[in-house]
């Protein structure tokens, strides 16, 4: 059995996934009742390996159609839709080493930066304000989730099924913890594991279903990245407004069950249809209702992880670590304005430039007596733009680029 190509971001059903407006299912209210009863009586088939498409490039592409298994699938907001393979409705043994394949493919975690800045501009009478995005840099920190960088080695990845006490997805149309369950009051009843699941899904009555594996990425502190790369572009005395985000695509894989229904459900063009027909007003609740999910199952793959003594062991490097290896590049990137995908090649071929780019706005001529005239110049221009709009000093006059004016 070959490994896996890559496939393609709580579970939450992706409104273009069910071809209508979103709804909120985390604020759907709880409710209880047994899942499907469970049953031993499978037979096991010789497998078909699933070929697995490529992920998206990144959380731009939001919505994508590629092949699985020779026929048309959704990638939608990262989410990888599988519909139209039979045996995922019905052999839970072959669901379940599908499940395992799914959850050996790594989540892609991202670090998104941007920065903004507004300009206003007479027309006339009248002010206009246009957002103008300085920079944009998209950071991949996959290769981090790999023991020692072995892109084969999954020993650090956990397979976890939801607990008796966590709301989830059980096979209705709400999240609902496990019976006899309330929040983290435990009765001695043993959780279901991958296995059971399985089972479970596959004996389940309704014809609508669908089984997701979500990828979690684990031991990954936000915070102190956010902190040190803003107080790094900071530095650079950017006075533009900054989002550091952390977006994760191949965040989840969606098992669809393979009916009629399923499969127009996620045609761009049926969606298109009944939205602009509004039979959307009758086909939403019934898609809403009639479709029964599983969201038990989850891959966590940790960037670090702490032992009883709390103390952390790195998949591969530490978050400061790994600042300290790609801030120069990080600064460049912000300086050059740049956007788009930055890989860690890219960062290297950055940081072995002789020396940082000008700031924004400075002109660089190699004569230190030249440059300095041209900064007090500048300083001049910004001081008396900021008189006529009103401004005060020490404000928006001090140095500095991607201010709002």
């Amino acid at each position: 059995m070959g490994r896996p190509t890559r496939p393609t971001e709580a579970y939450r059903d992706d409104p273009d996934a069910v071809s209508l407006p979103e709804f909120d299912y985390d604020d759907a209210p709880e409710i209880s009742g047994m899942p499907p009863a469970y049953t031993d009586d499978a037979t096991a088939a010789p497998r078909r390996l699933p070929r697995h498409m490529p992920p998206t490039a990144s959380p731009r592409n939001t919505d994508t159609t590629q092949l699985v298994l020779g026929k048309p699938v959704n990638v939608v907001k990262g989410v990888q839709i599988l519909v139209g393979d039979s045996r995922y409705d019905t052999d839970p043994v072959y669901l379940e080493e599908g499940i395992r394949e799914f959850a050996d493919v790594a989540p892609t975690p991202m670090i998104l930066i941007m920065g903004s800045h507004t300009e206003t501009v007479r027309r006339g009478d009248k002010k206009e304000k246009n957002h103008i995005t300085d920079f944009k840099i998209l950071l991949n920190l996959e290769q981090y989730l790999r023991n020692n960088y072995d892109t084969d080695d999954t020993t650090w990845m956990d397979l976890r099924t939801v607990e008796n006490s966590e709301k989830a997805y059980r096979g209705g149309f709400m999240k609902s913890r496990a019976p006899g369950f309330k929040q983290d009051l435990e009765v001695g009843i043993p959780k279901p594991e991958l296995k059971e699941w399985c089972h479970r899904y596959c004996a389940a009555p309704s014809k609508l279903r669908i089984f997701r594996l979500d990828r979690t990425v684990t031991g990954l502190d936000q915070t102190l990245l956010k902190n040190r790369i803003e107080g790094l572009i900071r530095s650079t005395n950017y006075r533009g407004h900054i989002s550091i985000t952390f977006p994760v695509e191949n965040r989840a894989v969606d098992i669809y069950t393979s009916t009629r229904i399923n499969e127009w459900r996620l045609k761009t063009w049926v969606r298109w249809l009944f939205c602009l027909t509004f039979l959307w007003l009758f086909a939403w609740p019934y898609l809403f209702f009639a479709t029964k999910r599983y969201a038990v199952v989850r891959a966590e793959w940790p960037f670090s992880r702490a032992d009883a003594a709390g103390r952390k062991a790195y998949t591969t490097l530490s978050e400061e670590q790994w600042f300290e290896r790609w801030r120069v590049g990080i600064r460049r990137l912000v300086l050059d304005r740049y956007q788009g995908d930055a890989s860690d090649e890219h960062l290297a071929g950055v940081i072995a430039r002789p020396e940082d780019p000008p700031m924004p706005g400075q002109i660089r001529t190699g004569n230190q007596g030249v440059d300095a005239a041209v900064g007090l110049l500048q300083t001049g221009l910004r001081v008396a733009s900021d008189v006529h709009r009103g401004g005060v000093f020490g404000g928006s006059t001090q140095a500095g680029w991607g201010g709002d004016f």
